[in-house]
């Protein structure tokens, strides 16, 4: 109960704070962008591993800045999950009662200029809307959430059952067919 209450605190904050605020919409194919960020869940080792991957991926193949930002969903982070270059966290600790992120590190990360931000987050939940609403990044892509289209640049629509493996590669997919005319 008082979960589920701090939640609906924090959503209402937040659509107080960000409600009327728009995202400044902006442009940036992946070909173009020299930066990316990526907000995901790292809760699940499995997401955790893919996004390592793919952050190896986008470095090595294509070149560009990558810093990843994983919220895991305990007070503390396991002994063998530490941040490294490029691969941030935040834990639960790292919130305040309303669930708004209050650490150097995603201070941090919503600061930086990324050309673009890859939100890969599928559920709705008060500490990414909070990270997603704040960040100066020129080109914002997610999930499809009919609350949030003020935030985003692009929006993939997927059902409910996708899992993140799925929703990773459709992301992928629209970055890599996006182009300038």
């Amino acid at each position: 109960m008082k979960k589920t209450f701090r939640h609906k605190i924090g959503r209402y904050l937040f659509l107080r704070e960000f409600g009327k605020q728009a995202t400044k919409r902006g442009y940036v194919t992946f070909e173009k962008a020299k930066s990316i960020g990526i907000l995901y869940d790292s809760t699940n080792e499995k997401h955790f591993e893919l996004v390592k991957k793919y952050v190896k991926e986008i470095r090595e193949v294509h070149h560009k800045e990558v810093i990843a930002l994983g919220f895991y969903n305990q007070k503390e982070l396991p002994a063998m999950r530490f941040s490294k270059l490029g691969l941030d966290f935040f834990t639960l600790k790292d919130l305040n009662w309303y669930h708004k992120p209050i650490t150097p590190v995603v201070k941090n990360f919503v600061q930086r200029d990324f050309d673009i931000l890859i939100d890969l987050h599928l559920q709705n939940s008060v500490p990414f809307r909070y990270i997603l609403a704040s960040s100066k990044a020129k080109f914002k892509i997610g999930k499809y959430n009919r609350l949030f289209t003020p935030f985003y640049d692009f929006m993939v629509s997927v059902s409910d059952e996708t899992t993140f493996p799925q929703f990773l590669d459709q992301v992928i997919h629209y970055l890599n067919s996006l182009r300038h005319e």
